[in-house]
């Protein structure tokens, strides 16, 4: 069993936050707390993803 020190903790809820603020290349909203896929650096909502696919 690993724990995560309070150093990695702080770096994961960054990178998080990161993610939240960061837009989806489709619509243009933030990804927030939907779910996502990252794919080459670039972060897209599922939604758009399935929405776009099927147009």
């Amino acid at each position: 069993m690993t724990k995560m020190t309070t150093f990695e903790k702080q770096r994961h809820i960054e990178r998080k936050q990161k993610i939240a603020r960061t837009r989806c290349k489709i619509c243009k909203q933030p990804i927030g707390s939907k779910s996502y896929i990252m794919f080459e650096e670039r972060y897209f909502h599922t939604v758009c993803l399935r929405t776009r696919g099927q147009r």
